[in-house]
């Protein structure tokens, strides 16, 4: 077994009495209660944690992103693995998650393919669907979300494993050059974590693309049914499950 670091980084800065004016902490809760000064320090002491866990040993850090949440200040996933790839030598780092279908593919291929060298192939590449959240400020279909991950989830793996330039001609993707220059250091490809909130759907999904699993935030019930789940799925496309 592994054991990886993680923080949500919160903003530490919002009372029990700012929350209670407000019917929620995520879109509603105004941003005017954010200081840049303050998180200024925040950032660095949670850089500092970083450090710290790649000096005693911890075999991993783990980093996430949310949108529009005084509890997370990560916005940008990628960024802050460029941070760590920097300030650390020996964790690897666990990316949980970018949300890819609601973004550019191709960009998201060449900027984890940029982290694997920048950390010296340390990079795992956690790819999620979202929540209700990043849909709505994405301005995009709900009904549309897993099958937009597909596509954008295959196109990634095939910028990172194709020569290009090729083209592309999706349902909600379309290039007509595609040529990513920087590829990852990690052959064929850094590892993939499907991070998420327990539908079946996506754990067989997981199960039939040979991905890793992460169930958040669920009952101990649920986690062990969605387990036998994925070991059904994987052993019906030959996936060893670990």
């Amino acid at each position: 077994s592994e054991i990886y670091w993680f923080s949500e980084q919160p903003y530490g800065h919002v009372g029990e009495e700012d929350l209670k004016k407000y019917d929620s902490g995520r879109l509603g809760f105004p941003n005017s209660y954010f200081d840049p000064e303050k998180a200024s320090v925040l950032y660095n002491q949670y850089h500092e944690q970083y450090q710290l866990a790649d000096e005693i040993g911890f075999d991993g850090i783990m980093s996430n992103e949310h949108h529009a949440s005084y509890w997370c200040m990560k916005p940008a996933v990628n960024l802050d693995a460029a941070v760590i790839s920097k300030l650390t030598k020996n964790v690897k780092i666990a990316i949980l998650g970018n949300v890819i279908s609601v973004g550019d593919p191709i960009r998201m291929a060449e900027e984890i393919a940029m982290l694997d060298c920048y950390s010296g192939g340390r990079i795992i590449s956690g790819f999620v669907r979202g929540t209700a959240v990043e849909t709505l400020l994405s301005g995009q279909d709900p009904t549309e979300n897993f099958a937009r991950f597909q596509e954008a989830h295959d196109l990634i793996i095939k910028c990172w494993t194709d020569d290009g330039p090729f083209r592309h001609e999706g349902q909600y993707f379309k290039y007509r050059v595609v040529n990513p220059w920087v590829k990852p250091m990690q052959t064929p490809r850094p590892d993939i974590w499907f991070p998420g909130t327990g539908s079946p759907e996506s754990v067989v999904w997981a199960a039939q693309h040979g991905h890793p699993y992460m169930n958040l935030g669920a009952l101990v019930d649920t986690t062990e049914w969605l387990k036998q789940i994925y070991i059904d799925t994987a052993k019906e496309v030959g996936y060893k499950a670990g």
